[in-house]
């Protein structure tokens, strides 16, 4: 029998301690079911994950449990980026699951993350029942895209498609200056740092940009970079009637004059008859371009990436506000990092010339008109999710009245979206 829980320590692991980083990527590669990594992949990982933080468990000279996190940056409604505690790669091996190990880890780094002044943690959920248990929530979603080049047409009071485009052959780097901008203005916007773009350098087979794939980046008429697309191509055909496919990996723009030149370049290649897209805004502007918006399909809506609120005033302050209005909330966390009650007070003389308001935030003792978890609190402050639903749901306890309240002041423009795997 293995040794109990509890005699199991948490360490940490030096990224650049070669045989410390193997014998952890090896687990946790494993526990998703992916083949232990060669040295190359070693010499590329050490680099990419330098500044990561890397947490183990091991049982005996086995590393049985992972952990990675880092900082980064996620934009919040109205208000630009805030630095995040990002979560990932956390792992248990079959072998030694409901001994509390993610919880240890997790609890851990969370707690870590408050004290270091961290209003908010993120990841990506691999299996979504998890991390509802440790105060996360779904606050962004995805859905993929499949387009009939043959029915793509463009409407005429589309903005018009100018500027230039051209194919990129070496390094992204005017690229990874679109997405930046791109990414501050949408909530949910996740940064990619530089060994992202460095990664996506790299071409090649079981790289981003294939042997088959390709990127274009468009320029508007004073020659400055305003959009990109990174997709790849599959050559099909039913005897001598081709039917091949782009699948597009990233499109972003800043525009929407570069938008719209994107999306119609990339529906309009030589011998290609479908465009698939995945990992795109469920409320995806595209349809509304053109004269058939039944061209495109879209498929089924997922969540994609999960908050953590870790302080409540400051996740509330983080962001603004549309609409006006005070509540009283009370959060409830289940391990008592964010328990609190505070009054959300946005006034419209707080409104700025954008339209967006700032909030005032204060603790009280005053009796709450919504009583909710930290899971939802943190589902909800990115403006992805409804009050009104989780309401109806049971998961906020307040009046109907207080529900439609609280969606009016969390709701955007925009939904929020991150495409940023990480």
């Amino acid at each position: 029998m293995s040794v109990l829980k509890e005699t199991l320590p948490l360490s940490s692991v030096d990224p650049g301690d070669r045989d410390a980083l193997r014998a952890w990527y090896t687990s946790s590669r494993a526990a998703f079911l992916e083949a232990a990594p060669t040295e190359a992949d070693l010499d590329e990982r050490s680099k990419a994950i330098a500044a990561h933080r890397l947490t183990a468990v091991r049982d005996g000279e086995r590393v049985v449990a992972t952990l990675r996190t880092f900082d980064s940056e996620l934009t919040m409604p109205g208000a630009g980026p805030v630095n995040v505690d990002a979560v990932s790669t956390a792992t248990v091996l079959a072998t030694h699951r409901r001994r509390g190990l993610l919880t240890r880890m997790l609890r851990a780094d969370l707690e870590r993350a408050r004290l270091a002044g961290h209003a908010f943690a993120t990841l990506i959920a691999a299996e979504a029942p998890i991390y509802g248990r440790f105060g996360f929530g779904a606050a962004t979603r995805a859905t993929s895209l499949a387009i009939d080049n043959t029915r793509v047409r463009f409407r005429d009071d589309a903005p018009a498609a100018s500027g230039s485009l051209e194919f990129v052959t070496g390094a992204l780097d005017e690229a990874a200056l679109v997405h930046d901008a791109a990414r501050r203005s949408r909530p949910g916007g996740l940064h990619r740092d530089a060994a992202f773009w460095e990664a996506a350098n790299r071409r090649g087979a079981g790289r981003w940009i294939g042997t088959h794939g390709h990127a274009v980046l468009h320029r508007d008429e004073r020659g400055t970079a305003d959009g990109y697309v990174v997709y790849e191509l599959r050559d099909e055909s039913v005897g001598r009637v081709v039917t091949g496919t782009t699948t597009v990996l990233d499109l972003t723009a800043t525009t929407p004059a570069a938008y719209r030149a994107l999306w119609e370049f990339v529906t309009s290649i030589d011998l290609v008859r479908t465009t698939r897209a995945k990992d795109r805004p469920v409320d995806e502007l595209l349809p509304h371009l053109l004269l058939d918006p039944r061209a495109v399909q879209t498929g089924p809506v997922d969540d994609f990436a999960w908050l953590r609120v870790l302080d409540v005033p400051g996740a509330l302050a983080a962001r603004r506000y549309l609409g006006c209005g005070t509540l009283v909330l009370k959060v409830v966390d289940p391990l008592g990092l964010a328990d609190a009650t505070v009054s959300l007070h946005v006034a419209p003389q707080r409104c700025g010339a954008d339209g967006w308001v700032c909030a005032e935030i204060t603790t009280t003792d005053a009796t709450p008109d919504v009583v909710l978890g930290v899971g939802e609190l943190s589902s909800l402050v990115l403006g992805g999710t409804s009050a009104v639903a989780l309401h109806r749901a049971g998961r906020l306890d307040c009046s109907t009245a207080d529900a439609f309240a609280l969606q009016t002041l969390f709701a955007t423009p925009e939904a929020p979206w991150c495409p940023t795997w990480f």
